[in-house]
Parts: structure tokens; C-alpha cells; sequence
């Protein structure tokens, strides 16, 4: 007997958790603009870790140069505090859709 989240489609289950984590982008977001400056919760809830493809640093694409073609691409995502819960509650939330 599959679990409740295997029996559900996967492309659902990809849009949950990217709306978990644009969620979770938003209170990050939202509690960035709290006035008082840099506190130990603002800074808590706010660090965040870039992963991603390209320069990450600098928010630069990959630049593929093959003389007659050129083409960059790029990826990155900023994980923080808030995105992992806003994953955690869309996925609590996930299980019972039907």
C-alpha cells in the first residue's frame, strides 16, 4: 500500500512545493521590511543560502561561447528558514488533496 503522497501525480506534487517555497520567499520578504534593523530573529529568519548554476555571487549566467553560437543560462534559488517551513506546510497541506 503506497503512501498518501506517492499515489498523487508528481507534476502536483512539484507545483506544491515550489508554491511552498515562493510562500515562504514572501514571509522572508515580509519580515525583512520589519523596521528596528538587524535583530538576532530578523537575522534567523532571514539568512538565506544561494544554490544555483552560474555566479551565484555576482547573479551571472553561464555563458556557453561555441564561436558561431552563444547562449548563457542560469539557475539559482535562496533557501532560507521560512522556505523549508513554507515546503513542510504545502507538503502537510499536499496530503489531503485528493
Amino acid at each position: 500500500m503506497a503512501g498518501p503522497l506517492l499515489e498523487k501525480r508528481i507534476s502536483t506534487l512539484i507545483l506544491v512545493v515550489l508554491v511552498g517555497i515562493l510562500i515562504g520567499s514572501f514571509l522572508n520578504s515580509m519580515i525583512e521590511m520589519i523596521p528596528g534593523g538587524e535583530n538576532v530573529f530578523k537575522t534567523f529568519f532571514t539568512y538565506s543560502i544561494p544554490f544555483g548554476i552560474g555566479d551565484v555571487a555576482n547573479n551571472r549566467p553561464v555563458l556557453v561561447d561555441l564561436h558561431a553560437i552563444k547562449f548563457q543560462f542560469g539557475f539559482m534559488i535562496r533557501f532560507s528558514l521560512l522556505s523549508i517551513i513554507g515546503i513542510f506546510v504545502s507538503l502537510y497541506l499536499f496530503r489531503w488533496y485528493r
